[in-house]
């Protein structure tokens, strides 16, 4: 009888290995001029929406169909390599139990013959583990969204903002809205040595009707950054709060 227990137990094991399954948050090309990256990104379906600090932010109808903060992609250019989020990845963040490994084969196939093949990143997460990603106990999840604005005409206070780098209706009516950090805030990433991940911005909010939703950048951070450690994060333990800070001007 315990043989057969352990030899169950080592299947269990066995069986979760083999159904794990390590997701990156980037996939990363070879690096090329930023045109020539734009030209071809249109060239095979994207839209651009604006090109933010050799940041390209790209979408398409298969990407808005999501309603959420996967509707745009951000792609960097940089001297050694072009980056770009992955839609599976923070597709099930975002989606969470909506989301269908493959949903997003089609953008991932245009990226393909846009920038040619690619990689995974470092960065990443076990399949299972995303829905549901924290940093650790007490940080905040997905859901635990910050209410930035609330009333009417919202749109009309971001039109020909110069903080707005970018708006995009999607097909739920909501409006998905790309913000520029101030330069002071957008230092975060020198100060972690991650400006090769530029592609974390523009930091994105939601307008649904009378009110503006935003990620938590406690919770947005260290999903786009999961390599990195809580020492590292102590770092710019200011950085969340002035993020939020930076976006809420915008709606004032």
């Amino acid at each position: 009888m315990r043989k057969n227990i352990t030899t169950l137990l080592a299947m269990a094991i066995v069986t979760t290995s083999a159904m794990a399954e390590d997701v990156s948050a980037y996939l990363i090309s070879a690096s090329a001029p930023l045109s020539d990256v734009q030209s071809k990104l249109e060239s095979n379906g994207f839209d651009v929406l604006a090109t933010t600090r050799n940041v390209i932010t790209i979408t398409n109808p298969e990407l808005q169909a999501s309603n959420t903060y996967v509707a745009t992609l951000h792609v960097y250019v940089g001297g050694s390599d072009v980056r770009v989020q992955n839609p599976a990845y923070f597709g099930a963040a975002y989606l969470q139990d909506a989301y269908t490994k493959g949903q997003f084969k089609n953008t991932v196939a245009a990226l393909t013959k846009a920038l040619g093949s690619m990689t995974g990143s470092k960065e990443k997460l076990d399949s299972s583990d995303i829905a549901d990603y924290h940093f650790m106990m007490s940080m905040p999840y997905f859901q635990d969204a910050i209410t930035v604005a609330e009333g009417t005409n919202i749109d009309k206070k971001i039109a020909g903002n110069a903080d707005i780098a970018y708006s995009l209706s999607l097909p739920s009516g909501a409006l998905l809205v790309g913000h520029k950090l101030n330069a002071s805030t957008n230092g975060f990433l020198s100060t972690l040595g991650q400006t090769a991940n530029s592609q974390i911005l523009p930091y994105e909010a939601l307008v649904y009707s009378n009110k503006v939703l935003m990620m938590n950048p406690k919770y947005y951070l260290a999903l786009s950054l999961p390599q990195l450690t809580m020492g590292q994060f102590m770092k710019i333990s200011s950085i969340p709060a002035e993020i939020e800070t930076d976006i809420k001007k915008a709606y004032k």
